[in-house]
């Protein structure tokens, strides 16, 4: 049985950036080529583990890049290159095959040169690196079984298991994470935990407390909307006796 209409997950998509100096310049690249940079698709962390369903990641580059076309079907899911200007990067996120989904693509800016406030590029400058990243949704309609049974696992969770001592247990190892907690959206009241916790606010307890909110705030609007309904009325009412005991004339416009 297929799991709930849609289903959300989050991953980082995103660049580096450094300059490229006579200590950390590659070999053979071209002389114009000022900055080394990466660029990249990786999971939340301490969030599941994305290998559970993407198969592979490819991204298109400028086409002076030769190949332009590069792909990286395990993690880390980046390129790395160097050169002197920013561009596009078109990203074709592959599914594993079991999930019957097709590819999404995401698109992602290269940036190269310091931007955003002047104390965030004195910031960037200092520390001799660029980072533009941000949280991509990928929203999953009506998953199949063995997608919706990949974006439930407890097994997205293994590589934080100490190499050591993990032992077979179930949960054994993972602390407090668990699917209780993992930093999806999109779920049904029934799939959210009880109560908030520090890597994950989405909770029942988180729900209720808007619900509440939400509730309090229409009933209020509601009160100030028959109150003003009731004045209006009295108002149309006195307007009415007035015009009737003829002690108000309705003004002209000129």
């Amino acid at each position: 049985m297929a799991g709930p209409p849609n289903r959300r997950v989050k991953v980082f998509i995103g660049s580096e950036a450094w300059p490229l100096t006579p200590e950390n310049r590659p070999p053979g690249i071209p002389e114009d080529h000022t900055t080394g940079w990466k660029v990249y698709v990786r999971n939340l962390e301490g969030g599941p583990n994305i290998n559970v369903w993407l198969k592979k990641v490819q991204f298109k580059l400028f086409h002076t890049y030769t190949p332009a076309l590069r792909t990286a079907e395990q993690e880390p899911f980046e390129v790395t290159e160097t050169g002197w200007g920013g561009f596009q990067v078109d990203i074709r996120l592959h599914f594993q095959p079991v999930t019957s989904e097709k590819a999404q693509w995401r698109f992602h800016y290269l940036q190269l040169e310091p931007y955003g406030s002047d104390a965030d590029k004195a910031q960037q400058k200092a520390r001799g690196r660029v980072v533009s990243e941000s949280v991509e949704i990928l929203e999953f309609n009506e998953p199949s079984e063995p997608l919706w049974e990949a974006l439930t696992s407890d097994s997205q969770w293994d590589y934080l298991n100490p190499a050591k001592g993990g032992g077979k247990g179930k949960a054994k190892g993972r602390g407090q994470m668990s699917v209780a907690n993992m930093p999806v959206i999109g779920l049904g009241t029934s799939e959210l935990a009880d109560k908030s916790t520090p890597s994950n606010p989405y909770s029942k307890e988180m729900e209720d407390k808007y619900i509440r909110s939400f509730e309090t705030a229409g009933a209020e609007v509601e009160r100030l909307l028959q109150e003003e309904n009731e004045r209006l009325k009295k108002n149309e009412e006195r307007i009415q006796e007035l015009t009737e005991s003829g002690d108000f004339v309705p003004s002209k416009k000129k």
